[in-house]
């Protein structure tokens, strides 16, 4: 390029207008939880936390309104939040989780850290942290093993205290500190120590107080308040849950309790809080009421500094009371975190939240279209009350807002974002009911779109499991040969592949392929058998690459068949397993995957294979198998849990949204779909800015291409081949340092020479 040519594309520059702010950067990830569910409120300055059921917590900030959120993703240590609480003293906020673990935020320094002791701690039973009391640099952690002590100014365990009979552990709810003495709220009554005892880590410091109603039920929860000891219990008696005042060595019903059933009583800022299945209230130090809110089903409530009454819903989030209680506020995200299928296509994520562990459920399906959710459940569209569960959904390629969704046990649901809705099952004659059983057993494994617009769907238990919807709205249940269906023959998804065959897994058998014909359907049934000869008797999940190979989820790993139009015409039918030299000197190698359940396998723009396992978290294996490029497990990155149940890619974006059992998360990949031509290539960030420390993305590509990067004096500073229609660059040379500043020239050319394009790059260091 010559100097009037620099000229010319520095002045482009002075007037780009490309923003990159509205880029996701590649490798980083989100989460996509329920933040509805509210658990467990804490007041920290001018913010209130709430804890939520599931992954997740969320700020409210009361000065402008504006919310938070907090999870794996961003910094927290686990999931599965137990209960919080905040010492005004340290500034510090903490997190507990139902595994025992511990995150302390320090408030002021803006950072977490992660107290893992608990957790890690060779206990057998319930590790759970049910709630926290505070008393000057000590925190009491009641669990379900008893008492742990953390010192929160030197940030570790003081103390474990079991102090059950003999020592033995006890499950314990909530402590209060009174006076001189601990007193502890247990599954087996309330049991007291003195606090200033030598050794409370010894049981027999401990006693069981016996001025209480029932002397070993379960107490839920314990505070100290106004001079007196309050407790939560449940009376067998009246058959509701009251609460007691203790004074000295008496007990009576507290004169202010309202019949009922309860979840908590606790005191913020020197007022009892009592909430119970339809009611929070507010009572003062000398036990009037100042204030109620009602609401179904609270889990907890808090009254702040400035006098509000704040409510955890299971409903509709964090609410609060000023002159009314408002309806709600939480961050956007889909309705519940139980995971079925998820699909995307053309911008729309679906997401099916149906699955056997919650047939009766009735959680719908949820769009995710242009950052914001929206959710399709009974409480909504009341045509769903009879559906139940959606655990199987399909996008219609002509209408990405026309879905159909299949529900385990109630048949096929028809939907339209804008509400409208279709009920299939056995009553229009359309779908078969498990034999014998009647409506409630239809239940729907699998369904997809072929290229040529049929909607296959399949059913497992059934004597006829395969059905297809053509483009004309015809139903049609095909009649295959295979004589092994029925009751006892679990079918576990149905692949249409790009030339026109149909793979239907059947669990514990194999594998029959089949395709139609002009005078019926052609078809094979065969085992998995790999190169070795090698019996594999379970097969769970299946996928076709960019090559048309068919990649095979078994629970010996991933099975690939690179020919797979010849199934059927083959006696003799083997697949191929990716085999991984040990490289330790000899010629033996292990089997990919070999000890994993696959529960789902998906094919990214450059034809890598990302596989979700039963057990180990997902991994993303190069495009032959041989290398493994990511394996994210919930120990070493955001991923929720290690057992996935699906994967769904948006290969104009390369993010990839990953279904758990917990919740869904995204993790933006580096690879997209190719494109045609080099119309709409770009670079991001550009210009780069010295303080920039991400990856420098050259995307809209074709797929596959190679690029080089050059300064512009032609020296070549990088060298990559894209990951399918995107290239990604460090910013650094090939001897590891950061370039110069300058302009930087990209040349693209695909895998023959016939396209090419060059694209432009200014670095700022």
């Amino acid at each position: 390029m010559n100097i009037k040519g620099v000229f010319s594309f520095l002045l482009i520059f002075m007037d780009l207008s490309f923003v990159v702010s509205g880029q996701i950067q590649s490798r980083t990830w989100r989460d996509h939880l329920s933040y509805t569910y509210a658990k467990r409120i804490a007041e920290v300055g001018n913010k209130i936390f709430c804890s939520t059921e599931g992954g997740g917590m969320f700020s409210y900030n009361k000065s402008d309104n504006s919310l938070q959120k907090y999870s794996k993703v961003n910094g927290l240590s686990d999931i599965n939040i137990s209960t919080i609480g905040y010492s005004e003293i340290y500034k510090s906020l903490i997190i507990c989780y139902q595994n025992g673990n511990i995150d302390l935020i320090r408030v002021e320094q803006d950072s977490i850290i992660n107290i893992p002791d608990v957790k890690r701690k060779l206990i057998v039973g319930d590790k759970t942290i049910y709630s926290v009391t505070f008393q000057n640099n000590l925190a009491y952690l009641s669990c379900g093993f008893g008492i742990v002590v953390l010192d929160i100014q030197k940030k570790v365990i003081k103390d474990t205290y079991q102090f059950g009979e003999s020592g033995v552990q006890i499950k314990t709810n909530g402590v209060a500190v009174h006076q001189d003495y601990l007193y502890a709220a247990t599954d087996q009554g309330i049991y007291r120590a003195d606090k200033n005892s030598p050794n409370l880590v010894d049981y027999n410091y401990w006693s069981r107080i016996t001025n209480v109603p029932v002397t070993e039920a379960v107490y839920k929860c314990i505070v100290s308040f106004a001079g007196n000891i309050f407790a939560l219990y449940h009376s067998d008696l009246s058959g509701y849950d009251e609460i007691i005042k203790i004074s000295e060595n008496s007990w009576s019903l507290w004169d202010k309790y309202v019949t009922g059933y309860y979840k908590n009583i606790d005191v913020h800022n020197n007022y009892l809080i009592t909430i119970s299945s339809y009611r929070s209230r507010v009572y003062d130090e000398t036990e009037n009421m100042v204030t109620e809110a009602g609401t179904i089903y609270p889990e907890y409530a808090l009254y702040d500094k400035d006098n509000i009454l704040w409510v955890a819903d299971p409903e509709n989030g964090l609410r609060k009371q000023d002159m009314w209680l408002s309806e709600g506020s939480a961050p956007d995200g889909p309705k519940y975190n139980d995971m079925g299928e998820v699909t995307f296509l053309d911008g729309r994520l679906w997401v099916a939240s149906g699955n056997e562990s919650n047939i009766w459920r009735g959680y719908g399906a949820f769009l995710f279209k242009d950052e914001k959710w929206q959710n399709f459940d009974r409480s909504n569209i009341p045509e769903l009350e009879p559906v139940l569960n959606i655990r199987a959904i399909a996008i219609d390629p002509h209408n990405p807002d026309h879905i159909f969704g299949g529900s385990y046990g109630y048949g096929v649901v028809e939907l339209n974002t804008d509400g409208q809705v279709t009920i299939y099952d056995e009553e229009d004659g359309v779908l078969n009911p498990i034999e014998g059983y009647g409506h409630g057993f239809i239940r729907v494994i699998g369904m997809s779109y072929d290229k040529a617009g049929n909607l296959w769907i399949a059913t497992t238990t059934d004597n006829n499991p395969v059905y297809v919807v053509r483009p004309d709205g015809t139903w049609e249940n095909l009649k295959l040969n295979y004589n092994g269906f029925g009751i006892n023959t679990r079918i576990s998804d149905i692949l249409p592949t790009s030339t026109g065959d149909i793979w239907l897994l059947i669990e514990r058998a194999g594998i029959l392929t089949f395709r139609e014909t002009s005078t019926g359907t052609e078809e094979k049934f065969f085992t998995i058998k790999n190169q070795e000869g090698d019996l594999i008797d379970r097969v769970f999940s299946a996928a076709e690459d960019l090559d048309g190979a068919i990649w095979v989820g078994t629970n010996a790993g991933p099975v690939v068949y690179f020919n797979p139009t010849d199934v059927i015409d083959e006696s003799n039918i083997t697949g191929y397993q990716i085999l991984i030299p040990r490289n330790d000197g000899t010629q033996l190698g292990d089997f990919l995957l070999q000890n994993e359940k696959i529960n789902c396998i998906f094919v990214d723009g450059a034809n890598r294979k990302w596989i979700g396992t039963a057990k180990s978290g997902i991994y993303l294996v190069s495009e032959d198998g041989l290398e493994e490029v990511y394996h994210f497990t919930e120990e070493n990155s955001p991923l929720l849990a290690n057992s996935i149940t699906d994967i769904a890619i948006d290969g104009v974006s390369g993010i990839v949204y990953i279904g758990t059992e917990k919740g869904l998360t995204s993790y933006k990949s580096t690879a997209i779909q190719g494109r045609q031509d080099f119309s709409e290539v770009y670079v991001y960030p550009n210009p780069v800015r010295p303080d920039y420390e991400g990856d420098i993305v050259i995307t809209g590509l074709v797929g596959n291409v190679n690029v080089k990067i050059t300064d512009i004096t032609g020296n070549i500073v990088f060298e990559t081949t894209s990951l399918g229609g995107q290239a990604i660059w460090d910013g650094r040379r090939f001897d590891g340092k950061r370039v110069g500043t300058g302009v930087y020239l990209i040349f693209c050319t695909n895998e023959d020479g016939s396209l090419t394009h060059i694209t432009k790059l200014l670095v700022i260091n």
